[in-house]
Formats: structure tokens, sequence, C-alpha cells
């Protein structure tokens, strides 16, 4: 019996699927299991943190870029100017 497949014409885009398809609250399970003494609070941040990440890298990846490096060192590093509310005192995102 023959089968026969259809291919898309359009490239799907696997960041958009990576995204709808991790549970955060699986890693930070796992984080949380690894680390005994880390919170739970600590665990799901790290989690999020690790999800973000890795779909930064994959939007950049789809588009043929690369992360710049001074955003990547900037965030290894714990720059307080990578932090939202280090920009602007006086304003916040809400």
């Amino acid at each position: 019996m023959t089968k026969i497949l259809k291919f898309l014409k359009t490239k799907v885009q696997y960041s958009e699927h990576f995204l709808d398809g991790v549970k955060p609250e699986a890693i930070g399970n796992f984080i949380k299991k690894a680390n005994p003494g880390m919170s739970v609070k600590a665990a799901d941040a790290m989690a999020l943190a690790i999800i973000y990440s890795t779909y930064l890298k994959l939007v950049f990846d789809e588009e043929g870029k690369d992360v710049p490096e001074n955003i990547l060192d900037a965030l290894d590093q714990n720059d307080p100017s990578t932090f939202i509310w280090a920009n602007n005192d006086k304003e916040t995102l809400h």
C-alpha cells in the first residue's frame, strides 16, 4: 500500500511548539528534587529562567542570527542593568 505524505510549504517554527509543550512545574519539581535545600519559589524561578533562555536561543536560531554576546554575558553575570526594575526607579511595567 502506498502512503502519500504532505509536506508543509512553510517552515514550522519550533520555538512556538516548545513554549506550548514545556511544563514549568515539572522542571521546577526536578530542580527542587536535585537541590533539596532550595525553596520551591527559587526552583520555579530557575525553571522559568531556563525555559525563557532556551526560547530566546530558539527564536534567534530560527531567524538565522546569534544572540548578541553582550546580552548573554550580562545575563550570565547577573548584571543589575538587565533587571527590568533597574532602568528607571519611577516607572514600572504596570
